[in-house]
């Protein structure tokens, strides 16, 4: 029986998190018990909701100190006492950030690797990404033709696909990320109407020569201080989808909201925020169309796979410091 190596959480982070704040360490693997399924992983996914289990009351549930760190992921089963599921079948769920995962046979879904790529199920089709984009851009965006939507943390995982599935449904589609390679990253291979580089950048007055006429439909991934600089620029019956705020998920005891918020009033706009695990009646119509996109060359995810289990930590701090575009994944 192999050992497992996972990824605990040793002090809650101040800030930003650093590589101390974890540990790593081998453990020995129990016996299977009824309902149980042993998981070889084979990819985990580097989400930003991981970020927000760290702290004491996170939104997302807490992890605790000794805790192995929460990730979704897929993997192949090497044992199983679960009526469902099967040595040599591959499933995706919540595996947590390890080699090998002990979970209840009822917390994995079966997939097709025959189909898609592993990391596919983690990526275009996963809960935490492909049907994050589709369902905060269609059902709460409620994004048309001949929209102008702007997309942050556009060169991310969850940017990218979104921006995608605007251009997809007829919309205009500028996306704000970091750095001179992402934006052109955008326009040049993944064909967005238009990009801002917010680190060099003047984001307001970009803004007003891109969308002259406001903006329609804004997914934002970051909030902070960008989401006034858009909230000041939202056309009338705009929609604005809050999805995350990966600028606050450092200090969430002390969230910043935006200040501009009566322009949703003066513009008869709205302003909703989601999590994705309220709409599951609409994953199978979301997963059916993404194939769809993807077939047609209109949907594209690039990843960034980072090697072995011990880089974990800094997969994760990776995540929002901007080292990647697309995906990120860790192979353990």
């Amino acid at each position: 029986m192999p050992t497992n190596r996972r990824v605990f959480l040793k002090q809650r982070p101040n800030g930003m998190p650093t590589t101390a704040d974890f540990g790593v360490e081998n453990q020995p693997i129990p016996d299977v018990g009824p309902e149980m399924v042993l998981v070889k992983v084979a990819v985990l996914s580097i989400d930003a909701f991981i970020r927000t289990t760290l702290d004491g009351g996170g939104i997302h549930g807490t992890a605790p100190i000794g805790g192995t760190v929460v990730a979704l992921g897929v993997g192949e089963v090497i044992d199983s006492r679960f009526a469902g599921l099967e040595q040599g079948d591959w499933v995706t769920g919540p595996m947590l950030a390890q080699t090998h995962a002990m979970m209840p046979g009822a917390m994995m879904q079966k997939i097709d690797v025959g189909a898609a790529p592993p990391s596919a199920y983690v990526g275009a089709f996963g809960l935490t990404t492909g049907l994050t984009a589709h369902v905060g851009m269609i059902q709460i965006g409620k994004v048309r033709q001949g929209d102008t939507v702007v997309v942050s943390g556009a060169a991310g995982a969850v940017g990218i696909l979104a921006a995608q599935i605007a251009k997809a449904k007829g919309a205009r589609a500028i996306g704000i990320a970091g750095g001179s390679r992402k934006v052109a990253y955008l326009i040049d291979e993944i064909g967005l109407d238009g990009a801002i580089d917010y680190k060099n950048d003047d984001v307001g007055p970009k803004l007003d020569v891109l969308a002259p006429s406001g903006i329609d439909v804004y997914f934002d991934n970051v909030g902070g201080d960008l989401l006034d600089i858009v909230l000041h620029r939202i056309a009338q019956e705009a929609r604005v989808v809050i999805c995350g705020a990966i600028s606050q998920y450092q200090h969430m005891d002390d969230v910043r909201g935006p200040k501009l918020y009566l322009r949703l009033a003066e513009r008869n706009a709205t302003m909703a925020g989601f999590t994705v695990d309220h709409y599951p009646q609409t994953f199978a119509a979301a997963g059916a169309e993404i194939a769809q996109w993807i077939a047609q060359g209109k949907l594209r995810l690039p990843e960034h796979v980072v090697e072995g289990i011990d880089n974990f930590p800094q997969a994760l701090i990776t995540l929002f410091t901007g080292g990647h575009t697309g995906k990120l994944l860790v192979k353990p």
